[in-house]
């Protein structure tokens, strides 16, 4: 009978010893990884909210009503360049705020959501949302607000108190861009308590103005991650997350100040956290080609329930929230196809297979027939930051819009030209790398149904030269 010298389990092997000198700085890289990730959509929201409120003369329910397609010193995340945009932060903790949209107009129509800390969509506005396009009074109420709702509101109720919105302002066939710009002045943003009597809204053209809301990836991601702790209310699935940053320092009521090397360990975590993203996008894009033999793939993958918040019965689905969020800001509340006011489409390859580089140039066909209700539009970023690349041109889309200044063909299509080399007799056609990687979305604006029932099918991207 053999004797048993040692108790089964209790510890790991005999002889076992840490696989790393220092477990504290170990547990420090790890919890500062996962933390980028879980916080993906909050960090991303709170930098567009904190670079907005910088701008001359923001604050919290001013709008910033931009006169003009947005230019390359906009660093945001894949912006689009063929409307103006309109957008606001609010502050719920100064109680409701009313947000009134006009009814669809002659020359122009909103498209848009009203988001919460974490992205999570409180409504579609306009013809594709919650209005319908006949406008109303959006009441933004705080988390627990128990108080009535007044008549002819529709009610919001935000379980975070930093809201936000950005909507799309849409000219009409004929109508102008100075008509989408004249049509954002018809919002109106005010406190609920002063609704019987509301100040004018404040409006600033954000346009002239350089605009940084991009993440950090540094150590400035877990402060921003401590600041979200510290202001709004810990949801029930984040707590054991909560608790973990607690052991290391991010923790509500408390500074954040890391020295050392745990502070070292913390942007080691921080920084691979942002390639293991760019990592899970690369997957996610080629897991959801739109055509089975073309390199198009449709952007917005939703979760189970075709919203975005990923959150299941079982689980907060982090890597895949994380994925959908790294490189894309305002979804809608529910993915409905066919119905959806905007889809966007990205080359993960060239038309031989292969992935765009930088550095390389390369020439996509638009055929006539693009079938966009409004309009369709090309638009490059930096793989890298998922925003503008500057030039000199100030050129970072070319769309339907554009086909006035660009040379077409025979056929009434158009060579579009991506590169860091200008193709003679078609600068008109080129988007400026400038070096980088590019990443590019394909925008079709109320898509018809040949996108839909797939009859219609895009060209890949090809090299050129």
């Amino acid at each position: 009978m053999t004797t048993q010298a040692e108790p089964l389990g209790g510890q790991p092997p005999l002889g076992s010893k840490p696989s790393v000198p220092d477990l504290d700085e170990q547990v420090a890289y790890h919890r500062a990884f996962e933390a980028v990730l879980w916080a993906m959509p909050a960090t991303a929201i709170y930098r567009l909210r904190v670079g907005l409120l910088q701008q001359p003369g923001m604050a919290d329910n001013v709008i910033a009503s931009y006169s003009g397609n947005l230019l390359p010193h906009t660093e945001v995340i894949t912006g689009n360049t063929a409307t103006p945009y309109v957008g606001a932060a609010s502050d719920l903790r100064n109680g409701p705020v009313v947000l009134e949209l006009p009814p669809q107009g002659e020359k122009a129509s909103i498209y848009g959501q009203i988001v919460d800390a974490w992205q999570l969509t409180l409504a579609d506005v306009g013809p594709a949302g919650m209005d319908k396009g006949a406008g109303g009074k959006y009441l933004l109420l705080p988390p627990g607000h128990d108080g009535p709702v007044p008549n002819g509101y529709i009610p919001l109720r935000s379980r975070t108190y930093r809201v936000f919105f950005v909507f799309r302002s849409v000219a009409a066939a004929g109508a102008t861009e100075t008509d989408a710009y004249a049509y954002t002045k018809m919002l109106k943003m005010y406190p609920l308590s002063e609704a019987a009597n509301p100040k004018p809204t404040r409006f600033v053209d954000g346009r002239p103005h350089p605009l940084h809301t991009l993440p950090f990836y540094d150590i400035r991601a877990l402060e921003d991650i401590r600041e979200l702790i510290e202001v709004e209310p810990v949801q029930p699935q984040d707590k054991v997350m909560v608790g973990l940053l607690a052991t290391i320092g991010i923790e509500r009521g408390k500074p954040f100040n890391p020295q050392g090397k745990m502070k070292a360990a913390m942007e080691r975590g921080v920084k691979d956290a942002y390639f293991y993203m760019q990592q899970l996008d690369a997957r996610l894009f080629a897991s959801s080609l739109y055509w089975p033999d073309r390199h198009w793939s449709f952007v917005m993958v939703p979760d189970e329930k075709q919203g975005f918040e990923f959150v299941t019965e079982d689980a907060v689905q982090i890597d895949r929230r994380a994925a959908a969020w790294f490189f894309f800001t305002f979804y809608p509340k529910v993915m409905m196809p066919g119905r959806l006011g905007t889809v966007y489409l990205a080359p993960t390859a060239d038309r031989t297979g292969q992935p765009l580089e930088a550095g390389r140039n390369y020439r996509l066909r638009v055929p006539k027939d693009v079938p966009a209700r409004q309009f369709w539009s090309l638009t490059l970023y930096d793989n890298a930051t998922w925003t503008f690349i500057r030039n000199p041109q100030e050129r970072n889309g070319l769309g339907s819009l554009d086909r006035g200044a660009m040379k077409l063909n025979e056929d009434g299509s158009v060579d579009l030209y991506i590169g860091p080399d200008a193709p003679a007799g078609f600068e008109s056609n080129w988007l400026p790398t400038m070096g980088k990687k590019p990443y590019l979305w394909f925008r079709l604006y109320a898509p018809a149904e040949a996108f839909w029932d797939k009859s219609f099918v895009m060209p890949d991207v090809e090299r050129a030269g």
